[in-house]
């Protein structure tokens, strides 16, 4: 399971790094179009718009193994360990909640833009709802990591890592 969680992990990243990399090339063709040759391009600003929401939304999924979403820590860190350990299954359980919520959700979105374009590409306007939903689908997935890998951290062949999501807080 390491390798498959690894795997997509990877996969992530390499999206986010494609993502920025066309968003910066999209901007900088734009800049030149508009600025050097008098001449704006339509669609640019309108593409740079959803590649973005697509690198927030699986940029979000990217780092919850890590921990990396915001939290007031102070009280946190100051409770006894099983508090902590309380307070994490307690996140994760509305976390898998609310994500299962907003997958359906943006399931039923996507299937409700149907056939509707863009308003300057002739895309379909689901590919801008698409990395949404991906995002919700990794975060389930990455939520479920966590949950083996704190739970039953032997029997499903998922090494602990030094630290993240429910490990002991190390002070620095």
């Amino acid at each position: 399971l390491n390798r498959f969680f690894n795997g997509v992990r990877s996969a992530n990243k390499a999206v986010l790094i494609a993502l920025y990399a066309v968003i910066i090339a999209v901007c900088f063709v734009a800049v030149i179009f508009r600025y050097v040759l008098n001449d704006s391009l339509t669609w640019a600003e309108e593409l740079s718009r959803y590649l973005f929401i697509a690198m927030v939304f699986l940029g979000a999924a990217y780092v919850v193994p890590e921990d990396g979403h915001l939290r007031m820590d102070v009280i946190y860190s100051s409770l006894p360990r099983r508090f902590r350990r309380a307070i994490d299954v307690l996140t994760v359980c509305c976390a898998v909640f609310f994500l299962a919520y907003a997958t359906k959700a943006l399931w039923i979105g996507v299937v409700l833009v149907g056939r509707q374009r863009w308003s300057s590409l002739p895309l379909p306007m689901r590919w801008a709802y698409l990395p949404m939903l991906v995002g919700a689908i990794l975060s389930l997935v990455y939520l479920v990591e966590i949950v083996l890998r704190n739970f039953w951290p032997s029997s499903q062949g998922i090494q602990r890592g030094d630290q993240g999501p429910m490990d002991e807080v190390k002070p620095s």
